[in-house]
């Protein structure tokens, strides 16, 4: 009934400011220091160690507001997937493809992409190279097209309900609040995040 008399009103809900920014910088500095995979890095090899820290001190040149442009974001999303790869036990598989064609130069907020790999390889259950994760990247200079799919983890009571979703929920909100859109989709096997950012 309420939603009814908000329509006929024309109420809207209150964007809460304060706590969006809020979320914005935390979804980024999750991004920026990856504390699951730091872990990772601390108990390898000392080459592998080495490795890490220097694609964390590139991750830390970053600054929350500075754009940057979409090919620099797509770099650093590869030197991270190849880090995971790197660090994860055997078996462990992450399959990249970009099949994104801008026609013109586009800039995006600094590691708007990672939060959704990371939790897939955080939360997802990926010890099969059989199920791994896929992530995939499309679009144009009008739309992106982002997914993210991998394993259930069934000893997960909510597959997305975690800090490095829920705050990534609001840095799009706060971001691009009438050009995006996420979509996340779980059954008993596969989890599935799909974002689309309109330009």
């Amino acid at each position: 009934m309420s939603g009814i008399i908000d329509r006929i009103l024309g109420k809207k809900s209150v964007r809460n400011e304060v706590a969006m920014a809020l979320s914005n910088r935390l979804s980024f500095e999750n991004s920026q220091c990856d504390r699951f995979l730091l872990t990772k890095a601390l108990t390898e090899d000392a080459a592998s160690e080495t490795e890490y820290m220097l694609f964390q001190k590139k991750l830390l040149l970053l600054e929350l507001d500075k754009q940057q442009a979409i090919e620099a974001e797509l770099d650093l999303l590869s030197q991270y997937i190849a880090m995971v790869n790197m660090l994860m036990p055997a078996g462990f598989l992450l399959k990249w493809e970009n099949r994104f064609q801008p026609e013109k130069e586009l800039l995006l907020p600094p590691l708007i992409l990672f939060p959704m790999v990371q939790h897939a390889v955080t939360n997802g259950y990926n010890g099969m190279s059989s199920h791994p994760i896929r992530v995939r990247l499309s679009g144009s200079s009008k739309v992106l097209l982002f997914e993210v799919s991998h394993r259930a983890n069934h000893y997960l009571e909510g597959q997305f309900k975690h800090t490095l979703i829920e705050d990534f929920q609001n840095r799009l909100e706060f971001l691009f609040p009438e050009r995006h859109s996420l979509l996340l989709n779980s059954n008993s096997n596969t989890c599935r995040a799909t974002l689309t950012i309109h330009f």
